[in-house]
């Protein structure tokens, strides 16, 4: 301020040498000034004191502004100064391209505005205070033309629950004034909406002058997000005392808030408008939820899991005591934790060309190895457990240095949350879709000592029965915990760089019960190495081979010779190999066109890949005329029916980290229970019992088969 004083009385001081007409006159409010400005002739024009409550708004235009010879406007008040030029030149995102605006309009912050949020704290109305403008106007050029107007701003101070509407560009900003009331809670939500196609910067600043309102410094201050035509800010209370402002602010073109920013951009044929940058815009300030809201959701939801874990609970019990399992025979049989070793590996030189050989090929031709099966089983859970603590460590760290720079900077552009349903709480800026996840941890764990009873009451056993390979049920039940604060962990700060924290133990889950279902029937053949498993498949297709060129010698190119051996497991595999081709081409032509990315194409080819070894794996029970017992039947219905209804909420996504925050918040979404969970939030309650059923559903698939030998189990 004390500047711009400085050059003001040097101009008054220069302007006698130099032959300069300083002319004053007097304005008046809310009245039109024509000014006809050059190089010689200036104007300060004289506003009277006058006591009022909201602010003003200082217009002005010049038409025939011209670029190099710009008007100069300044603008002092009592305590401070603020100036700009006509035109006012703005520089876009396009190489060499930059818009001029010969209109710009500024609200005036009142002079002593720290006494007035204090007052309106503790009364009902604003505080009527003394203001007086001075605006100065000059120019290098030669006779231009300035319009020149000051009027109140009526609409200053907002309260809840009201739509405003207003016009902005980026030449003329526009902010209010929000006071915390008696009727306000600890925390508020605004919302925006905007039909125009201009991308805008949504500010919150502090009570205090001056206002930050060009594209330049309005992130230097207070919380901010890009908006194009949807967007919504949450705000706790203790962050502004006295209440603060709510700034707008127009850009010079949409690269913020288009697809160029995004991580994966759509290929553009068109050049960005500069046209039009007005945007008209309507904003809603409302309560959000208090503390006793978070109480209340919290503790239903405890409760609800406590509820499902006493039901499961009860199941297990009725189950085990008149359940298929409660005809089991333990005592006529041999543990393995008892028994002297091994069996002995079939009389044959080369194993693999026994096992081809075998016209009828049974279990137990591939369960030789029971020690060594259940200790390659807890190696899953050991490696699980190892990889999970070393992964964990640098996600807790990114992640909460992610949280601590977003709420330092008020970057609300870094972290893709779903705004209108995004509860603050202890440091965390969506501390819902955080607590959401406790049901994947509930859930991992009740299934853990499910496994851990199953094994009390169904040990594993020589020659009788399915191998059930505990260590890689407890490995699921693990995952699941990790899967759950991993998830909670990505939530911390959802980010297009962030993603796989969310999915990196699906995938693992995915391939557990690919190799579950696959170690039933062939529990010898483990995947303990990528060596192993090479040099086996390279192997079999040898031996394969040979058996094939052998059938020709013989029989010649005959429809026996290309017959499949088993007619309808072929069938099966064929469609199973259709589906995973479609899946994959579906998949690449998704992620080539920027629909998806290659972290969730690759999920969604596990996940398919699962469902559809799991469907194979019944499908060849009942062929095989093996039973699916009451257990698996109601687990494996409950699953579905957990999987339908959570599927319905993911795919209504309230966010989406493909694209740019102001895009992704398009999509976003009110809350819809208990006014704290979205529907994502509903995905991550619901999906996280289907999973367990669908854990559940494995873990008692075979219990049909739990007194039948080995020797009389089929292999497929």
């Amino acid at each position: 301020m004390i500047k711009w004083c400085v050059v003001l009385i040097w101009m008054l001081q220069q302007s006698s040498s130099y032959n300069l007409n300083v002319r004053t006159i007097n304005g008046t409010y809310e009245d039109n000034i024509i000014l006809e400005v050059n190089s010689t002739t200036e104007f300060v024009v004289i506003f009277p004191s006058v006591d009022n409550t909201n602010p003003f708004r200082v217009i002005t235009r010049a038409e025939n502004a011209k670029k190099f010879y710009p008007v100069l406007v300044m603008v002092r008040q009592a305590t401070q100064v603020t100036s700009w030029q006509l035109p006012t030149i703005l520089d876009t995102t396009q190489k060499e391209k930059h818009l001029l605006f010969y209109n710009v309009s500024r609200t005036m912050c009142h002079d002593d505005m720290d006494s007035i949020a204090q007052h309106i704290e503790n009364a009902s109305s604003a505080l009527k205070v003394l203001q007086s403008f001075i605006v100065a106007i000059s120019t290098s050029d030669t006779n231009v033309v300035v319009h020149l107007k000051v009027v109140e701003e009526k609409e200053f101070y907002v309260k809840l629950n009201k739509e405003y509407s207003l016009m902005i560009s980026p030449s003329e900003p526009k902010y209010v004034y929000f006071s915390y009331a008696r009727d306000v809670s600890d925390t508020v939500i605004i919302e925006v909406d905007s039909e125009d196609d201009v991308c805008f910067t949504v500010s919150v600043q502090d009570s205090a002058c001056p206002v930050l309102v060009t594209n330049k410094d309005i992130t230097y201050e207070g919380y901010y997000q890009t908006v194009s035509t949807k967007g919504a800010l949450i705000i706790k209370k203790t962050n502004f005392k006295y209440g603060f402002f709510l700034v707008f602010v127009a850009k010079p073109d949409n690269y913020d808030c288009g697809q160029e920013k995004s991580i994966l951009p759509i290929p553009r044929t068109y050049k960005m408008a500069l046209g039009n940058r007005t945007s008209s815009l309507t904003f809603n300030i409302k309560n959000s939820i208090n503390d006793g809201d978070y109480t209340q959701a919290s503790v239903i939801t405890v409760l609800f899991l406590g509820i499902f874990g006493f039901a499961i609970f009860m199941m297990t019990v009725a189950f085990y005591k008149w359940g298929t399992l409660s005809k089991i025979h333990l005592e006529k049989v041999e543990k393995i934790d008892s028994a002297n070793g091994d069996l002995l590996k079939p009389q044959s030189a080369n194993r693999i060309d026994y096992l081809l050989n075998l016209d009828n090929l049974k279990l137990n031709a591939l369960a030789q190895h029971p020690k060594i099966d259940k200790r390659r089983s807890f190696n899953y859970l050991w490696h699980i457990c190892s990889i999970a603590l070393f992964y964990s460590i640098p996600v807790v760290q990114l992640v909460v240095t992610y949280q601590r720079v977003a709420n330092k900077t008020g970057n609300q552009d870094m972290c893709y949350y779903n705004f209108m349903c995004a509860h603050p709480k202890f440091g965390f800026s969506d501390f819902n879709h955080i607590y959401s996840n406790v049901g994947y941890v509930f859930m991992g764990i009740v299934f853990i000592l499910s496994s851990i009873h199953r094994q009390m009451k169904v040990p594993l056993r020589l020659q009788i029965g399915i191998p059930v390979h505990y260590g890689l049920f407890y490995a699921m039940g693990m995952a699941l915990i990790i899967e759950g604060l991993l998830s909670a962990c990505y939530h911390i700060c959802p980010s297009q760089s962030n993603y796989q924290f969310d999915t990196s133990f699906m995938y693992v889950m995915s391939v557990l019960i690919m190799v579950k279902l696959y170690q039933n029937r062939h529990p010898d053949i483990n995947a303990s190495a990528y060596a192993t498993f090479t040099m086996l498949g390279f192997t079999v297709f040898l031996e394969g081979f040979r058996k094939f060129k052998n059938d020709i010698v013989k029989q010649g190119f005959t429809k026996k010779t290309f017959e499949p051996v088993k007619k309808v497991r072929f069938i099966l595999l064929l469609l199973v190999n259709l589906l995973n081709y479609v899946m994959l081409i579906s998949g690449l032509l998704m992620y080539h066109s920027g629909i998806t990315d290659f972290g969730t194409f690759l999920l969604g080819l596990l996940m398919g890949n699962s469902i559809i070894h799991a469907m194979f794996y019944t499908f060849m029970k009942l062929i095989h005329k093996e039973k699916l017992c009451i257990e698996a039947l109601i687990y494996g219905l409950l699953g579905c029916a957990t999987w339908a209804a959570a599927t319905v909420f993911f795919l209504d996504a309230a966010t989406l980290w493909t694209v740019t925050p102001a895009e992704s918040r398009q999509w976003n979404q009110g809350c819809i229970l208990m006014n704290f969970y979205d529907k994502h939030d509903v995905w991550h309650l619901l999906s996280a019992p289907a999973m367990f059923f669908s854990f559940m559903f494995l873990l008692c698939l075979d219990d049909d088969l739990v007194n039948t030998k080995q020797s009389d189990i089929e292999v497929f």
